[in-house]
């Protein structure tokens, strides 16, 4: 299912789908404010039900004894509470669907833009996606922590994508639920608009799981904890460990029920019973391993499918941050924090292996500074400019990278490449090589290189990388996959 936007409209397709998750709009349709309301109505909605059930109720146990003169209208009275009661489970029906069908629309969305028809494409989709979504949201200013909260969960969703596969690939997932639905054969559609069993019985519960981990802090009582009764503490001020970890748990309770109860299941359309029968087994098990790949991932074992979630939760947060300390220079410290998680017993040591080998050192959309080769014997070293483009580097060190095109490049010279640690200005020792390159030079270098990525705030080598945030938000930037 390869894309046929142009860079502008794909950008475009990735801010509406970050919107379907999540927005602050006034038609309120999004899936975290559909879960807002959901929170807000659940037990007045669930109060009138049961009102309706006990007026339905005493009725009939009343029409038992009525007496005959009595009986008919109390008759009556029972249909027309019958009637009542069916109109409100039908009415509250039809709100868990519309988030239903709001959830599986996102899915679908997620899968067109992640995956296409073999595992190649799909790496080169998902790079492509994850790229874009760090790059456009910004790492600067007094809105980054909204921004970051954004964007985080179709982030996660595509991560968690490519974990699975990566795990799937080496061998490293027993869950009987998934292997038994596991061809690689068969895990892509090579017809558009077509999915495969694997697709919608495994990859969409994980997108599920992965984009509504957090969904529950939306609820009232969390979201008053957060900002205040009035609204006006900050909602992402760190918290203390007796708030943090009670707020923690309503919020997977509350995800649980929102799933459950506000979403549910497919309703069956047909006539067939049997049909209607096997339809609803599978829908349950899907609902079933949604709820289990969260279970799971709130203290992940060995062998726990919530390490698909879980691995993912703690990158994203970390490169996708909502905190008040943010050091765009510390992002590759993620593998870190990820490494000691698991040295720890956290997450999985296998799953961890996996993920580190998916995204290496360096996030999709970074910006790395390079000392070029020498061109010519009496020509001194320069320095160029490029982003991380690519998963599943060659070495974890290693980013695959594509090149900012400057005017020493000429036609023939590839602007996809590995780029080595022995060249690679985030590192202090690689600047080295640049300290006996005469002032002047480096100063027209970085002229050209402004003049060029049209960014008056571009750093200087000494800083070792860049932030590609504000090349990125020019169209014509846009196109690094070609």
């Amino acid at each position: 299912m390869p894309s046929t936007l142009s860079d502008s409209q794909y950008t475009t397709s990735v801010q509406t789908l970050v919107k379907q998750i999540q927005n602050n709009s006034e038609k309120k349709d999004s899936l975290y404010e559909l879960a807002s309301l959901y929170f807000t109505s659940s037990d007045a909605n669930a109060r009138v039900l049961r009102g309706c059930q006990d007026n339905l109720q005493s009725t009939q146990e009343y029409v038992k004894t009525a007496p005959d003169s009595k009986r008919a209208a109390a008759h009556n009275q029972v249909k027309k509470l019958q009637k009542e009661l069916n109109d409100e489970k039908q009415k509250q029906l039809n709100k868990r669907q519309h988030c239903y069908k709001c959830i599986a629309s996102i899915c679908v969305n997620v899968l067109k833009l992640s995956e296409g028809n073999s595992q190649q494409q799909t790496n080169t989709k998902s790079a492509k996606l994850l790229a874009t979504l760090f790059m456009l949201s910004s790492t600067e200013g007094k809105n980054r922590k909204q921004m970051h909260q954004l964007y985080k969960p179709l982030y996660k969703a595509v991560l968690a994508l490519r974990l699975l596969d990566k795990m799937l690939l080496e061998k490293k997932l027993s869950n009987s639920y998934i292997v038994a639905r596991y061809k690689p054969e068969t895990r892509f559609s090579s017809v558009p608009n077509k999915y495969t069993q694997f697709q919608l019985d495994v990859a969409v519960p994980v997108i599920i799981a992965a984009i509504t981990q957090d969904i529950g802090m939306q609820h009232v009582e969390i979201q008053r904890l957060l900002k205040g009764a009035d609204g006006s503490i900050d909602e992402f001020r760190v918290l203390d460990k007796e708030t943090r970890i009670p707020l923690l748990i309503m919020n997977h309770e509350q995800t649980q029920d929102f799933i459950s109860n506000g979403i549910g299941i497919s309703v069956y359309e047909g006539q067939d019973p049997d049909k209607k029968l096997r339809f609803e087994k599978k829908q349950n098990n899907r609902l079933k391993f949604v709820l289990g790949l969260l279970s799971d991932a709130v203290k992940p074992s060995k062998n726990s499918i919530g390490n698909i979630i879980k691995i993912p939760q703690i990158y994203s947060s970390f490169v996708l941050s909502t905190k008040p300390d943010y050091d765009f220079q510390d992002l590759p410290k993620v593998i870190t924090v990820l490494n000691n998680s698991a040295k720890h017993g956290a997450i999985c040591a296998n799953a961890n292996l996996c993920f580190v080998n998916l995204v290496g050192d360096f996030p999709l959309g970074f910006g790395v500074m390079y000392v070029q080769s020498q061109q010519a014997s009496d020509q001194v070293p320069v320095y160029s400019f490029a982003i991380v483009t690519r998963l599943n580097p060659q070495r974890h060190d290693t980013p695959t990278c594509r090149k900012i095109a400057d005017k020493s490049m000429s036609g023939t010279e590839p602007k996809n490449f590995r780029l080595l640690p022995e060249n690679n200005l985030f590192y202090a020792e690689v600047q080295t090589k640049l300290e006996s390159v005469p002032k002047e030079i480096l100063e027209k270098t970085h002229k050209v290189h402004v003049n060029e990525i049209n960014d008056p705030k571009l750093p200087s080598y000494a800083q070792g990388f860049w932030n590609p945030y504000r090349y990125f938000s020019i169209n014509k930037h846009q196109n690094l996959w070609t």
